[in-house]
């Protein structure tokens, strides 16, 4: 059994904590996260929220602290929940027929300031989970799943709401609600990562389609230089020619033997040069495709540590990442420049500061960090450019440093560089840093606790 998942006998417990610190209380606000996942805010009680999620592989309810809460999402969920939830007042929770379903009662004054009980039914049953609005009459006014008529559970607008059935008593199991409530907690944070990826679904799948169609022209240009490499040996076929012009006999002996194209109307020099022409074309080739294919190979590593970052990053950068790479795909709609925002973290008392794009990590070394401080990066990666604020960390500082430049650049070990900011020049094209000189740490695993300060 996974650490959220909820029995009739664990969502008792749960409710008891809610019914304790909840009811009573006007709901503030309600802020839908993603598709399946929102939380409510309260008047008075605010240490905590009630997240609610109907994670179809476990739906859970439980109160979490959220110290940075996100905005809602748009849509039905979000308009319906605000029209005809916020503002209500907490009158009961409890946990209804047995089952795994919570049951909120509430009071609601509608828009002629009549007042009016109102339920909210939450169906916290796997592959199934449902959120369910019962108005005063108590009939079905909306609900995230519906069925038809002819189910044995059927949901549907403007019937009554019959609760769920349920033949067996509740067998009492070892239950943490701290525990559960610390992995709730973690669960927020993934729920967020999924708000980013429903919302900049266009942003990731373009990048991914990018990086699809690169790898489809890598393949392309090594066939070109796999048939350009074999054209290669016309260069000894003219050499061939010219060594046997003056024998006729091992000349013809020599092309029948090769196979080889010979025009006996003109001269071997004629004959011979036509093959060097051909070659020079193939050494041409050659050398635009390989320049093409490390271009090729450079921009396939750069999207791609770009999408692992996209982990690590929150919305704004993500639109910062989106308009350096599709500028006229993806605009921001605002006539003020965005501010650059360096991700921040503090270990041992000392800052290390990070980018997490091209604009990022050339404004972090070249503008912002002081010449003396500590410049890590992972080896031959288009990665992160990590900064320690401290001319001599310690080596713990360092070594958290370069777990969180793998991290940011989507390994999970190798080789990290570090120097000092005045041994670094400025590339030739946005974020690149040429190290001057520098020295290696190698770097086999990451720490949790390290993997733990990336976490929004």
């Amino acid at each position: 059994m996974g650490p959220l998942n909820v029995t009739a006998s664990s969502l008792n417990k749960i409710v008891l904590d809610l019914s304790d610190k909840i009811t009573k209380n006007h709901i503030s606000n309600i802020t839908v996260i993603n598709s399946q996942d929102l939380f409510f805010s309260f008047s008075n009680y605010r240490k905590e929220k009630l997240l609610v999620s109907l994670n179809p592989h476990h739906p859970f309810i439980s109160l979490v602290k959220i110290d940075d809460p996100v905005g809602t999402r748009v849509g039905q969920l979000s308009d319906t929940l605000r029209k005809e939830v916020k503002d209500g007042y907490l009158l009961e929770i409890s946990a209804l027929n047995s089952d795994r379903v919570v049951l909120m009662r509430y009071g609601y004054t509608n828009e002629y300031f009549d007042k009016e009980e109102r339920q909210i039914i939450i169906e916290l049953i796997p592959h199934r989970p449902n959120l369910i609005l019962i108005n005063k009459d108590g009939n079905i006014s909306y609900a995230t799943h519906y069925t038809d008529a002819l189910n044995e559970h059927p949901i549907l607008k403007g019937i009554k709401y019959e609760p769920l059935k349920n033949n067996g008593s509740i067998k009492d199991e070892p239950f943490d609600l701290g525990v559960f409530k610390k992995e709730a907690e973690r669960y927020y944070i993934d729920a967020k990562r999924k708000r980013l990826d429903e919302q900049f679904k266009p942003v990731l799948t373009h990048i991914k389609s990018r990086i699809k169609t690169l790898n489809h022209k890598l393949e392309i240009l090594n066939k070109e230089m796999e048939s350009a490499n074999e054209s290669l040996a016309n260069r000894d076929i003219g050499q061939m020619i010219l060594t046997y012009a003056g024998n006729e006999e091992e000349l013809k002996t020599y092309i029948k033997e090769n196979n080889v194209s010979y025009d006996f109307s003109l001269s071997s020099g004629v004959n011979a040069n036509k093959y060097f022409q051909k070659y020079k074309k193939v050494k041409r080739t050659i050398e635009m495709d390989e320049k093409e294919l490390a271009k090729t190979k450079g921009e396939i590593d750069y999207l791609q540590t770009c999408l692992s970052q996209t982990r690590f990053m929150n919305e704004d950068d993500i639109i910062e990442l989106a308009n350096l790479l599709f500028p006229h795909k993806f605009k921001i709609n605002s006539k003020k420049a965005p501010q650059i925002k360096l991700g921040e973290i503090s270990v041992n008392g000392i800052k290390i500061f990070y980018g997490k794009n091209a604009k990022q990590n050339d404004f972090l070394t070249f503008k912002k960090a002081n010449r003396d401080y500590i410049f890590i990066h992972v080896k031959d990666i288009h990665g992160s450019h990590v900064v320690i604020a401290d001319p001599k960390p310690d080596n713990d500082t360092i070594l958290t440093a370069c777990e969180i430049a793998l991290l940011l650049s989507g390994q999970d070990c190798g080789e990290i560089q570090s120097a000092k900011i005045k041994d670094i020049k400025k590339g030739s094209f946005l974020g690149q840093a040429i190290l001057t000189s520098y020295q290696s740490y190698n770097i086999k695993s990451i720490r949790e606790n390290t993997r733990d300060l990336l976490k929004f």
